[in-house]
């Protein structure tokens, strides 16, 4: 076990010996900083020493035998260990463990659930999310391609992108578009919603470690609850785009009221008020005439309700990892 300090909160943090020169984060300020990595010391062999010249020969002397080469530089002998220091063991790296199969399987996957992965998925996902309102969500088909629809953006307004040569070819021409409403009590709120859980999601990864101080007074508040205000904002805003879907767009419930307000269904309504069989052909009438709109929900709109409830999902996943501390992150298992 190492302990050490917290460079943020100056607050002691033990960590474990395996998170060696790896980034933990701080349980009391929440904050990532890097661990030492692990100390090994070395002993550094002497130079060896140069042969020593021989001394001149005399001119009288006769000539030694020709000396045997020399034989390899014997290894210099290494210093004296102080008093009470013990050689480390090298460690060699751990190989990831098998994951044993419960009984009655045979084999066993695993897929670690990355915090790093995790902390990051609201900032896409909303980003995805924000992307898809500029296309359409809803549209009312002629042949395959759209005579009519809108886009969230344009709901919010209460406008309608139209292709005039195949509403010639729809029924009743255009003529429910006056009837579209605006849906700013809804959309505008989920607009204000995501940009603000947008913008805090991406300043938590482009700047986790910025100093409040810098920011302005009243941003500075409630930059420690920025992950907090991702979550809340993000939550709210799915409720609201969730509820609007439910309810249908403007240029849905244009539609859908033109074809209820036909003078011919009002008449056979009206004369079927009494008689439950003959209601019932009258809805079902209804629905046929409806269905001559083709009106159709786009994958447009799929993509930004399941990014919105992943992103909302996200947020959750990784303030439990957060609360983990330094512990091994999680893993989701597969035995077959």
């Amino acid at each position: 076990m190492i302990k050490l300090i917290c460079p943020r909160c100056m607050k002691p943090v033990p960590v474990a010996d395996d998170f060696a020169g790896r980034e933990v984060t701080c349980p009391s300020c929440m904050k990532p900083f890097d661990v030492p990595p692990r100390y090994t010391p070395a002993v550094l062999p002497e130079p060896a020493a140069p042969a020593p010249e021989p001394p001149p020969a005399l001119a009288a002397a006769p000539a030694p035998p020709a000396a045997p080469p020399p034989g390899p530089p014997m290894p210099p002998t290494p210093p004296a260990a102080p008093p009470g220091y013990v050689q480390p063991v090298p460690v060699a790296p751990a190989a990831p463990a098998a994951v044993p199969a419960l009984p009655g399987y045979t084999e066993a996957r695993g897929i670690t659930i990355s915090p790093r992965v995790v902390a990051w998925l609201p900032a896409v996902l909303l980003t995805v999310v924000f992307v898809s309102l500029f296309f359409r969500w809803v549209g009312s088909y002629y042949g395959g391609h759209p005579a009519h629809s809108q886009s969230p953006w344009q709901a919010m307004f209460g406008s309608v992108s139209r292709n005039f040569e195949l509403e010639q070819n729809m029924p009743g021409r255009g003529a429910w578009i006056d009837k579209v409403s605006a849906d700013w009590r809804v959309m505008f709120p989920y607009l204000v919603l995501l940009l603000v859980a947008l913008a805090f999601a991406w300043a938590d990864r482009l700047a986790p470690g910025l100093d409040p101080s810098r920011l302005p007074r009243r941003v500075a508040g409630v930059w420690p609850w920025r992950k907090v205000v991702v979550g809340v904002a993000a939550g709210l805003g799915f409720s609201l785009i969730a509820a609007q879907v439910s309810s249908g767009f403007g240029m849905e419930r244009a539609i859908r009221r033109h074809v209820s307000e036909d003078p011919n269904l009002v008449k056979a309504r009206e004369a079927a008020a009494n008689s439950p069989a003959a209601l019932a052909k009258v809805e079902n009438d209804e629905r046929a005439e409806l269905r001559k709109y083709e009106l159709e929900r786009t994958w447009w709109q799929d993509l930004g309700l399941y990014c919105s409830a992943g992103a909302v999902l996200a947020v959750l996943l990784s303030a439990a990892l957060d609360r983990r501390g330094n512990k091994p992150p999680p893993r989701l298992l597969l035995h077959y």
